[in-house]
């Protein structure tokens, strides 16, 4: 049975599943055995994000414009990594991936860079490295992206609470963490939204990404008004231009969706 469209280029299997690379002519893609795309990268521009939901975590720029340490939790195909090491050329990124295989890939088919020193992936789960982090570390992360994912869902560890604890102790007096949910699933979405906003103390917005079952939150150090959204409208144009994620139609569903009445539906 065909799965996808498109050319199948590399086929691979661990015991941790099936990877699968298909190229379509413009777009290469990555699957782990199922036809939703876990990645996506343009062959003309291996650094610009291709899916929506990748473009709304990155709404995270909004909160915090000037990202100097970030840490990724899910490689993937790399998307979210190529993107800031290309508009923040300075900034330093941790990237934790469970599966050895999946990062082999990325570097063999994703044109993720295998020597940078701006780049450091470290093979393991991420619940485990955001705890050891937590309890050594003295500088923490001005942005934490999570989006880790397999074919069955959300790695279960990186939704307990302690997770979200670590997180809120690491992130730095601006930080922001932006971590993709499944919308669809209500229980656990509802169940993970309750622990974000207990690790965060109620700092959470909600983005829900259009004609997608995914949510991104936003959960930040420090509180973000309705006040503060608003006052983004002058800057959201520039911003635009200049980091290409689409950030005003993010910003224009960040203000529609958290006013107070709304975001009790979510705590």
């Amino acid at each position: 049975m065909q799965l996808y469209e498109g050319q199948l280029i590399h086929q691979s299997q661990s015991d941790d599943g099936v990877i699968e690379v298909v190229d379509d002519g413009n777009i290469r893609s990555l699957h782990f055995g199922t036809s939703p795309r876990q990645s996506c990268m343009s062959l003309q521009v291996p650094y610009s994000l291709e899916l929506t939901y990748t473009e709304a975590m990155m709404a995270s720029l909004l909160l915090n414009s000037e990202p100097k340490r970030v840490l990724v939790i899910g490689l993937g195909g790399g998307s979210l990594v190529k993107y800031l090491l290309h508009h923040f050329p300075t900034c330093q990124i941790d990237v934790v991936e469970y599966r050895q295989d999946v990062v082999k890939v990325a570097y063999g088919y994703f044109q993720v860079p295998e020597h940078d020193d701006r780049l450091k992936v470290h093979i393991g789960d991420g619940y485990l490295f955001v705890q050891e982090q937590f309890y050594k570390d003295e500088v923490g992360y001005d942005m934490m992206l999570v989006d880790a994912y397999d074919h069955m869902g959300m790695a279960e560890s990186v939704g307990v609470q302690v997770f979200f604890d670590a997180c809120a102790g690491l992130l730095t007096h601006q930080g922001v963490l932006s971590i993709n949910l499944w919308g669809t699933n209500r229980p656990l979405f509802k169940q993970s939204m309750a622990r974000i906003n207990e690790s965060f103390e109620g700092r959470s917005l909600v983005l829900p990404v259009e004609d997608k079952g995914n949510v991104i939150c936003l959960a930040t150090s420090q509180l973000v008004t309705q006040s503060d959204l608003k006052r983004l409208k002058k800057t959201v144009d520039a911003m635009d231009v200049q980091f290409q994620v689409n950030l005003s139609k993010s910003l224009h569903v960040l203000i529609r969706r958290n006013r107070p009445i709304l975001k009790k539906l979510f705590i």
